[in-house]
């Protein structure tokens, strides 16, 4: 019999392991037909799609682009755009020239004796408790108030509006610290006892009292605008012989510089002597001088008082103490006031003249816009319009025109933020003339010239373009009022760019 052949087990797959297939002794296992064919679908669907983007994207770019607020779909030709018709308040403006400058002009005298030894620098700006000058080293102060300084301030005067106004700076200085003074027009023993602090604080005699001329009230910080004298001149009385109403006071400080001698005729044995010794001798002679001659104009007789009352010395023309805001004088003062700075206020100001008959253009409390030189635009308020007329030109007045169509009203406007380095510079400023509330209204370019004179808007209704005749208003910063059929807030009309 023949054996059986044996049984054999059937022989294993060989598999690859995950280390073989790293250091490539396996192999990959082998795919089917069919995975093969999937994988293929995929690849050449992936490739027809790329192809139709890149088609689409360039179909976008060979198009023509159209302007950004057009819109071909709705009737927006090209070139143009489209706005709506609103509600605004129009301003109608007239423009009218101006100075800017500052304001509140306001000149300070000396009724003190002695020597200036200190002046400020024209620009310089004073404020409450500041020098305005120095007399023989002692300060000049300012103060605020309205009524000017007329008498010398200490116990037992009678009560008055300086003394309030001496009362209310004392405690804002803060010399007051307790607050005794009381609110009113008394000089009390608080308010001695404030003004001895304020004297030992400037360097003064604590005498509880002040003198006339040691403080000059004026309304507000000043800022100087001239200065009239000279550090070295001497005050009232020692002035060379210049006449009351020169317009150079300054030129006056030469009398008390050595070459003073040949100015009285005293000859060479006066120059020869110190510059001091020249100074006194000269002051001496010119109050003999002064004292004289206003012996001789006084009415009584007697030395004049620069009282400045009618009749004597000091009411007469030329007289410092006749001019406006100067100080009425006291006896014992140092002699008449001399005028010493020119001051204004620390506004800036514009000032214009209107013609009389648009004087209703300006209205005190209304904002106009100012153009400064360079162009920029500021804000003034108005806070003053004149009400009496005057002639804008004194050649047209003396031409003869005399028709009052030159006259014109003075108006003050006030800028709300200082401008720096601009002084009675040139400007021009936007004045209300009429004023429009909630009416309609489009841009001005909006507005189409049609037949016989008249006008219209290209409005958007449905997609379609549609004129509407409209009549137009007030035309004010770029914007025109319209009226007429089909008109209305929210309407989209076309705006030719």
């Amino acid at each position: 019999m023949r054996r059986p052949p044996p049984l054999r087990s059937p022989r294993p797959r060989s598999v690859t392991r995950p280390e073989q297939i790293a250091s490539g002794d396996g192999r990959a296992p082998r795919e089917d037909g069919e995975a093969r064919r999937a994988r293929t679908r995929l690849r050449v669907g992936a490739a027809v799609a790329l192809a139709l983007a890149a088609a689409a994207a360039a179909v976008l770019l060979l198009q023509p682009r159209t302007p950004a607020h057009s819109n071909t779909g709705t009737g927006v030709p090209p070139g143009e755009t489209t706005t709506e018709v609103q509600r605004r308040t129009l301003v109608e403006r007239s423009q009218v020239d101006g100075t800017l400058g500052y304001g509140a002009a306001r000149e300070i005298y000396d009724r003190l004796a002695g020597t200036f030894t200190w002046l400020p620098a024209v620009g310089a700006v004073i404020r409450r408790g500041g020098a305005l000058f120095r007399v023989d080293d002692k300060p000049v102060v300012l103060m605020y108030g309205s009524v000017p300084s007329y008498r010398t301030l200490k116990e037992g005067v009678s009560a008055g509006p300086d003394v309030a106004e001496l009362n209310a700076n004392l405690v804002a200085l803060g010399f007051d610290p307790y607050g005794a003074i009381a609110a009113g027009e008394r000089f009390t023993a608080a308010t001695a006892a404030a003004v001895r602090r304020w004297q030992r604080a400037e360097g003064l005699a604590q005498t509880g009292e002040i003198e006339l001329g040691r403080i000059v009230f004026a309304p507000g910080a000043r800022r100087v605008t001239t200065v009239h004298v000279a550090v070295g001149q001497d005050p009232p009385g020692s002035s060379s012989q210049e006449p009351a109403g020169s317009s150079e006071p300054a030129a006056s400080s030469e009398s008390s510089k050595g070459g003073s001698a040949s100015k009285d005729g005293s000859g060479s044995e006066e120059s020869a002597r110190s510059p001091e010794e020249e100074r006194r001798r000269s002051r001496a002679k010119e109050g003999e001088r002064a004292r004289a001659s206003e012996k001789e104009r006084s009415p009584s007789g007697k030395e004049g008082s620069p009282s400045g009352k009618e009749g004597s010395p000091s009411g007469k023309e030329g007289s410092p103490s006749g001019k406006e805001g100067s100080p009425s004088g006291e006896e014992g003062s140092g002699g008449a006031p001399e005028l010493v700075l020119g001051t204004s206020s620390i506004k800036q100001v514009v000032q214009l003249q209107v013609k009389a008959d648009q004087q209703e253009l300006a209205h005190v409390g209304e904002v106009a816009p100012v153009t400064l030189p360079d162009g920029r635009t500021v804000h003034g308020r108005i806070t003053h319009v004149g009400t009496v007329a005057s002639e804008s030109s004194e050649n047209e007045k003396a031409a003869g025109s005399g028709s009052g169509e030159n006259a014109t009203v003075a108006v003050t406007l006030v800028l709300a933020h200082p401008v720096a380095r601009l002084d009675k510079a040139p400007v021009s400023v936007q004045l209300v003339k009429s004023i429009r509330r909630n009416v309609l209204a489009v841009p001005a370019t909006a507005l189409v010239a049609t037949a016989g004179g008249n006008y219209a808007v290209q409005a958007l209704e449905g997609g379609r373009r549609v004129e509407l005749p409209v009549t137009p208003g007030m035309f004010a910063d770029g914007y025109v009022q319209v009226e007429g059929s089909g008109i209305r807030a929210g309407l989209t009309v076309l705006e030719p760019q």
